[in-house]
């Protein structure tokens, strides 16, 4: 699975260097490169399977939970955005599992999951196994966090009821709080998002393993790149976070 990370490779790719001897070798001896300075075809490909499996196990993100940020306290529950820092990259996010209970700060690591990773087999929080229904659900979240777009930058109950309705489209049994949060997951939830492409609005940071420091982590839906939420609110919302002190976790005292 090819999954996004925050992490660079910085030497030749094996393939290309195999091919810019071949060509030298045919050049000065008419025949195709089966050995070079003792290394053989068949060690150059297992090298290359090698270094893909390191990268593979060396690529996880690291995730810190900050704080709750401006989320509004539904029923002991915070709903919105939270502070987060991924890397070193500080941005907010929405958690999608209302039953994961972890208290700020706390840091995990994470793989970064898009749109073609999940639709490919990616194991996030919902979709283990992976099914028609679970890619629906997270159709149906990427497109309720692209409408975060449509409200108004300070609008902390409009993110909240988004935030909640996302919650129940994971967890079925939730019961929804805020007095906008019904609508939203009703329109999310009547098969004509069952298939949205949120490739452009959302990536998911999934926690790997899902259980860590004995505690079962959240998993995060954030923006496809540095902007943190589609725009016009992605700007002010990344501002807002900056400087924030740090709350109780996300169910109040």
């Amino acid at each position: 699975m090819l999954v996004g990370r925050l992490a660079a490779c910085c030497c030749q790719p094996v393939g290309q260097a195999l091919n810019d001897k071949n060509a030298k070798y045919k050049e000065n001896q008419g025949e195709p490169l089966v050995k070079s300075a003792g290394i053989t075809v068949r060690h150059l490909i297992a090298a290359a399977t090698l270094l893909a499996a390191s990268v593979a196990a060396n690529a996880a993100s690291t995730v810190t939970f900050n704080n709750v940020a401006n989320s509004v306290d539904r029923g002991g529950v915070y709903a919105g955005f939270y502070e987060l820092t991924l890397d070193a990259q500080a941005l907010l996010g929405l958690c999608d599992s209302v039953n994961a209970q972890v208290n700020p700060p706390i840091t995990w690591t994470a793989d970064i999951l898009t749109y073609a990773d999940i639709q490919a087999g990616g194991v996030g929080k919902f979709n283990s196994p992976s099914t028609a229904a679970t890619l629906a659900k997270y159709s149906q979240a990427g497109w309720l966090f692209s409408q975060i777009g449509t409200l108004a930058v300070n609008d902390y109950a409009g993110q909240a009821d988004i935030q909640e309705a996302i919650w129940k489209i994971m967890v079925p049994g939730y019961a929804l709080v805020g007095a906008g949060a019904g609508a939203w997951f009703t329109s999310a939830t009547d098969t004509t998002h069952d298939a949205f492409d949120w490739s452009a609005v959302m990536r998911v940071v999934t926690p790997n393993p899902l259980n860590q420091q004995t505690v079962d982590v959240q998993e995060f839906l954030i923006g496809p790149g540095p902007t943190v939420v589609p725009v016009p609110a992605a700007a002010w919302l990344f501002a807002s976070a900056i400087g924030l002190m740090g709350l109780a976790r996300r169910r109040a005292d």
